[in-house]
């Protein structure tokens, strides 16, 4: 995901004794920059990490089918319109939505919420994935930085010291507000030119060397063999992961195309370079998949994490089965997940800043670029405090500093009559409907001073901060999102719209019925099944 930096300079000129102020946008100094800044910013740790885990969960074959389905259908329409609508504007996603209709610009102040709450947890798991790389590359070296006995001990123990999260968060969230604020040419596009191909080069060698483990090919299998069966069994489950996943790791529904749309040239072609920006996202997830699925198989006998445990557990101890050059293929590995990650937080980053100074420059103020940058990185890091403190769901119990939402908004704890205590005190069962006790996680159990039993009864969305967050952006509003635009572009605004301004290039629009119906019709209806499907899966 990646955006921009001064998209608005000033130069003040004396005219008969008044000082007029001119708004020069700034752009791509190439269409090949804007091309990698859009690939950076698509490509994030929803490719590297929420792909390969939420294909694992999904079936492998069957969510890859519908995730593809999706992306021809439903995503390459949404960016064509998002990009669309940001270079007829010449704005940031509110001023765009009000300038196209006063009634929509709730659509833009949404799409500025979107990447604010995402940056809440992704600033923490993009600090996170850095303190990994130093891990690797120091071991690299001969020294030893993960301070354990074993290293797949890391992760627990690094998830609930919140001083070393809070570092790290910071850290990272230093270097994006440094580049956002060096301007698109010099510090969005310079970093991507370099930073897109070198992700590319190190996912080509990584695969390979994964590739030609035993047990790879059984990786290969459930990624590619023909298994519909997940379908059959849950369709609406599979659909709304699959979609989730296409949005945040597309980065639409959340201000970023737009935001690129408003940089790109008249010259350039909008179609062309979305279909491009969609391939190599696409590719990129699926290149990520063909590393972790093979390994998880190769190693751990394809049993992998979900979450953020894929990603910071089950990789790790992968690597550790490689000796020694493991730490070359585990450096290379979050290397390249780290200029995933920065590539996409930093252009969410520049859709809340650019809110404020196109405000400013509406006003005829200074557009104070660099000050805002800051003071929303402020603002959000506070805001991540949380993420990093909850130790990704460990909460108070697990040694965490602070609890889940569900603990803090009093839903985490039901008292459960029918759980008894293992022998040895440290597993506990509870009968379900049938009749038959389950064993329950030693976390999910706890009990007062009068040795009452609870059981953890807190729904996936609010077990955790970075759910909690995942859940209002990535669940409800992107899909919201994309629904109302499609069916604006459809029946208010009308495909012409679109149409007029991707032709305003030279470029002839192709494919104007197969995109008036997905406008009309399939993007709106499916983005209502995806919807209805996330609020039951959260709250039914």
């Amino acid at each position: 995901m990646s955006p921009v930096l001064d998209r608005v300079q000033f130069a003040v000129k004396e005219n008969k004794g008044e000082k007029v102020m001119e708004n020069n946008r700034a752009s791509f100094g190439s269409n090949f920059g804007f091309l990698m800044a859009a690939i950076g910013s698509a490509v994030g740790l929803g490719n590297i990490w929420g792909f390969p885990y939420k294909m694992g969960m999904s079936g492998g074959f069957a969510f890859l089918l519908v995730y593809l389905v999706l992306a021809v259908l439903v995503g390459l329409a949404v960016m064509i319109g998002e990009l669309a609508i940001g270079r007829k504007t010449g704005l940031s996603p509110v001023a765009a939505y009000r300038k196209l209709s006063k009634k929509f610009t709730w659509m833009g102040y949404m799409a500025v919420l979107v990447p604010f709450l995402v940056l809440c947890f992704y600033f923490v798991l993009g600090g996170m994935v850095m303190r990994y790389a130093l891990g690797y590359l120091t071991a690299i070296f001969g020294w030893d930085t993960w301070n354990v006995a074993d290293i797949s001990e890391f992760f627990g123990t690094f998830i609930i010291n919140g001083g070393q999260m809070i570092l790290w968060t910071a850290i990272f969230i230093a270097i994006n507000v440094f580049i956002v604020a060096a301007g698109v040419a010099e510090g969005i596009e310079k970093f991507c030119k370099i930073g897109m191909p070198a992700l590319f080069i190190m996912l080509l060698i990584v695969i390979v060397y994964v590739a030609v483990q035993p047990g790879a090919m059984d990786g290969y299998k459930f990624m590619f063999g023909w298994n519909v069966e997940p379908l059959k069994e849950d369709f609406l489950k599979v659909l709304k992961t699959a979609a989730g996943q296409m949005f945040f790791s597309l980065s639409l529904g959340m201000g970023a195309m737009i935001t690129y749309g408003s940089y790109l040239k008249k010259q350039e072609s909008i179609q062309k370079n979305a279909v491009i920006v969609v391939i190599c996202d696409t590719l990129v997830a699926i290149m990520a998949g063909m590393i972790v699925m093979p390994a998880c198989y190769a190693f751990l006998g394809g049993e992998t994490s979900s979450g953020p445990g894929l990603l910071f557990l089950s990789m790790q101890i992968v690597f550790e089965k490689m000796g020694y050059v493991g730490n070359i293929m585990g450096f290379l590995f979050y290397a390249l997940v780290f200029i995933a990650a920065i590539s996409s937080s930093f252009s969410l980053l520049e859709v809340i800043t650019s809110f404020k100074v196109d405000q400013n420059v509406a006003e005829g103020k200074a557009p104070g670029r660099k000050k805002y940058a800051i003071l929303v990185a402020v603002i959000i890091f506070v805001f991540c405090l949380p993420t990093a403190l909850d130790g990704l769901g460990a909460g108070t119990n697990g040694g965490a500093t602070i609890g889940s939402p569900a603990d803090i908004l009093g839903m985490h704890w039901a008292e459960a009559g029918d759980i008894s205590e293992f022998a040895d005190g440290t597993n506990y069962y509870v009968k379900g409907d049938d009749g038959i006790y389950s064993k329950v996680d030693t976390a999910a159990v706890a009990f007062d001073a009068s040795e009452t039993y609870y059981l953890n009864t807190a729904k996936t969305w609010n077990g955790d901060w970075l759910d909690f967050y995942d859940m209002l952006s990535e669940g409800i509003m992107m899909p919201l999102g994309a629904m109302v635009m499609a069916f604006a572009i459809g029946w208010i605004w009308k495909i012409d719209m679109v149409v007029e301004e991707c032709e305003a290039s030279g470029h002839k629009f192709w494919g104007r019925a197969f995109f008036n119906i997905c406008y009309k019709f399939i993007t709106p209806i499916g983005m209502a099944f995806v919807l209805y499907a996330q609020i039951i899966s959260y709250f039914g």
